[in-house]
């Protein structure tokens, strides 16, 4: 996997750690729901900053590697 995509996943750990804070202070929305949305659109804002400042490349694959995570958890507290 190319280093940029790693880079991103580790974003999207990094953003999980940060949404669960977030989940526990507040509690009103389900842990599942808020890792997902959280990852998304840090990716997705990520992404955005990169192409209003014209660094790197934009590339859809590097926000979904940044969301996977948040998903990934989502998927596993669904089965839990």
């Amino acid at each position: 996997m190319p280093q940029d995509k790693l880079l991103h996943f580790a974003l999207g750990v990094i953003a999980c750690l940060a949404a669960c804070v977030g989940a526990y202070i507040y509690g009103a929305v389900g842990l599942g729901a808020l890792l997902a949305y959280t990852t998304t659109m840090i990716g997705v804002l990520y992404e955005g900053q990169q192409w209003i400042r014209k660094e790197g490349q934009v590339e859809w694959l590097d926000a979904l590697a940044t969301a996977a995570p948040g998903w990934l958890v989502w998927g596993l507290l669904i089965l839990l």
